[in-house]
């Protein structure tokens, strides 16, 4: 039997490679069927979506009930909108209100939105100004310019009176020019009237020789006497 199959090297790699393909397929086709045909276990899932579908009705139950326990208390408009007879709620505590011409940096860096440089810069303006008569002055400050008066208003408190006074007719150069309101020309114009006329006896005498602008002297108004 031999004598009559001879085959060449060549042809017997032919074959054999034929044959494993031929296998491969079968094995192929075999493995593919069995994994089509493998059923996936949902019962996880279906308890996940029950779990799910009971936590949904108990959020629209609760839902329910907090919008008929409203109702029963009355439509909006029915409601009593008297603020006399509403509960008024009590604050938590009671906000001791700075006396803002004699506190000094310590009480002021305690007050919301000011920290230690803005409250050296309001004491520092302060001092010089000899006092506010207005808590709107504080904005004159360059750091303090976008403070809110409402909040100014709820943590201070001035008393207009306690204001330092600058005495026109004998207050030297240096001493007018320390105060804001005061420029160089000023003080110079103000003492040359001074050495060549005398005393300045009133406000409306002041924006006369000063032709100072009114928005100036309503300010100046609240600090200087003439004495």
């Amino acid at each position: 039997m031999n004598k009559n199959i001879n085959f060449t090297r060549g042809e017997w790699v032919a074959a054999l490679t034929l044959l494993l393909m031929i296998v491969s397929g079968y094995l192929f086709y075999g493995l593919y069927d069995g994994k089509r045909t493998c059923r996936v276990d949902m019962s996880l899932y279906a308890a996940q979506l029950e779990d799910f579908n009971m936590r949904q009705a108990a959020l629209r139950d609760s839902v329910e009930a907090a919008r008929a326990n409203r109702w029963r208390e009355g439509p909006v408009n029915a409601r009593d909108t008297n603020p006399r007879n509403r509960v008024q709620k009590k604050p938590m505590y009671e906000i001791v209100k700075l006396d803002i011409n004699h506190c000094d940096t310590g009480d002021i860096v305690v007050v919301p939105l000011f920290g230690s440089k803005r409250a050296a810069r309001l004491v520092e303006y302060r001092d010089r100004l000899g006092g506010f008569y207005s808590l709107s002055q504080v904005r004159e400050v360059f750091v303090l310019q976008d403070m809110d008066m409402e909040h100014l208003q709820k943590y201070f408190t001035l008393h207009p009176e306690d204001v330092r006074k600058i005495n026109i007719n004998n207050s030297t150069y240096k001493e007018l020019v320390s105060h804001p309101y005061f420029d160089a020309y000023l003080a110079k114009t103000i003492l040359n009237h001074r050495a060549k006329h005398g005393d300045i006896a009133s406000f409306e005498e002041l924006q006369q020789v000063t032709h100072a602008y009114p928005e100036l002297m309503e300010k100046l108004k609240h600090y200087v006497v003439f004495q």
